[in-house]
């Protein structure tokens, strides 16, 4: 199987996971109604790979088998414009607002099997385990997730410092099958829904801290491991008002290993701080680039809504509504040139890939260019996006023909308005609206950081040149 059905990605999630949500374990997370949305829209996308309609634009046959463009490590331009019109296929279906639906966390087992030389030179284990790990993740077309941070804990205690060791996963003890870890792991998003994940630390750990030093993959029912869920937003809602979260909620979840077994094969680096310092840095250019490709579709979202509601109010003349569509326009046109010249700078990595050229000052703008659409959708639909009527009381005997009078606007129909209005509330309004743009904002991490990196690795100084000849010249 190296692409996989949507009947077959729904039969694996049960497979006795330990689920845990509001003090109770969820047996079943296929019939429970907090997940049943999401996984019918990955189980869809999953059975599309092999459609007449979109197989070929979201899998490819190497070596006599299809395989998903997800996980096709791109050896030239062409592969990888291939690979994009994938992500883009599978943003547009999510409208953008599944940050980690299966093609993200795939990309990053590209990386990892492009940095496995690099893992081969500390231990040739690892090299070798990283590689049999990308071929057993594409022969399954596996979903994955990943948890990357230490979340509870005295923020100026290194790890090691702690007051209760636990309180970031590390490794306890041994066994001849592998490692014993235990402590806690955040936030895994998609976690409930994932066959396995990728689990390394995203902050450096010091020399004398080999312990807290581990890279790793573990399936979700591995015994001793709870995924404890964040609110369910999906559960029991009506999809009339939240169209959004009834389809694109990727549940966030906390990973505890209570004492996990990792098997051997599954260590990417072990007791290794300088490794798993740069890990991360060095395994997420694809996934980067898939989240770049992702916003153009989450701003494309922002601006359809925004043309559609304005248009339907009769403002869309306006002097404030035209400046509010032209901050969508000029951040979605940014973005898009973003993601051109990426791949107009393309290089060939180490290991023989091909790989876009990502600046930090591109991430910067589109996590701003997020935060300013949120903003922006705000100040064009003010009070409109507070919703009373809805598409379900179009049904009601009494009720409806009311709201199908008052509530249409300038819309071709009443239920078309009432829609159109639930899906921009649900982009900024709802638990869900609100919780994407946080995730917009830090999965990358801090905006802040990110501009000091920038700062520090912008080496050109032409006009800081160009400047000291001109005031040192004879006026």
């Amino acid at each position: 199987m190296a692409i996989r059905s949507g009947r077959n990605y729904i039969e694996s999630l049960r497979d006795g996971r330990e689920v845990w949500h509001a003090g109770k374990r969820i047996e079943d997370v296929t019939i429970h109604s907090g997940f049943t949305g999401t996984i019918k829209t990955l189980a869809d996308l999953y059975d599309r790979q092999a459609s007449a309609e979109d197989g070929d634009t979201m899998s490819v046959v190497r070596d006599g088998e299809r395989i998903s463009y997800s996980y096709l490590p791109p050896v030239n331009a062409e592969e990888l414009r291939a690979k994009r019109g994938n992500i883009e296929l599978w943003s547009r279906e999510t409208f953008g607002q599944m940050g980690r639906y299966p093609e993200f966390c795939a990309e990053l087992v590209v990386g990892m099997l492009d940095f496995a030389d690099t893992l081969a030179a500390h231990d040739p284990r690892w090299g070798d385990n990283a590689r049999a790990y990308y071929q057993h993740c594409i022969a399954r077309d596996l979903c994955l997730t990943h948890a990357l941070t230490d979340q509870f804990y005295d923020h100026s205690k290194r790890a090691s410092e702690q007051r209760d060791p636990d309180l970031f996963l590390h490794i306890i003890g041994e066994t001849s099958e592998g490692p014993v870890v235990r402590g806690l792991r955040n936030l895994a998003t998609l976690a409930p829904l994932s066959d396995e994940a990728l689990v390394y630390p995203i902050r450096p750990r010091g020399a004398d801290e080999p312990d807290y030093a581990i890279a790793f993959a573990i399936p979700m029912n591995a015994p001793g491991l709870k995924i404890i869920c964040r609110d369910l937003y999906a559960e029991h809602v009506d999809p009339e008002r939240f169209p959004l979260t009834a389809r694109f909620d990727e549940i966030d979840a906390t990973l505890v290993f209570d004492d996990v077994v990792v098997p051997w094969e599954r260590i990417f680096a072990y007791r290794a701080p300088e490794l798993v310092g740069v890990f991360h840095r060095n395994i997420q250019t694809w996934a980067q680039y898939a989240t770049m490709v992702r916003l153009i579709t989450k701003l494309e979202t922002f601006l359809g809504v925004a043309q559609l509601l304005t248009e339907w109010s009769g403002r869309h003349k306006t002097p404030g509504s035209e400046i509010g569509l032209a901050t969508f326009i000029k951040d979605l046109e940014i973005q898009r040139d973003c993601v051109e010249m990426a791949e107009h700078r393309g290089y060939r990595t180490a290991a023989g890939l091909w790989a876009p050229l990502l600046s930090p000052s591109y991430r910067v703008h589109s996590i701003e260019a997020s935060d300013r659409a949120e903003r922006n959708m705000e100040d064009l639909l003010t009070s409109s996006l507070v919703l009373t009527g809805g598409g379900s009381d179009l049904a009601e005997a009494e009720l409806g023909p009311l709201v199908d009078r008052y509530f249409r606007g300038l819309a071709p129909t009443t239920k078309e308005h009432l829609r159109l209005l639930a899906v921009a509330a649900d982009l900024v309004m709802t638990p869900f609206g609100k919780r994407g743009q946080l995730y917009e904002r830090l999965q990358s991490g801090e905006v802040d950081n990110m501009k000091r990196r920038l700062n520090a690795q912008f080496t050109e100084r032409d006009g800081a040149e160009r400047m000291l000849a001109f005031i040192n010249k004879e006026w």
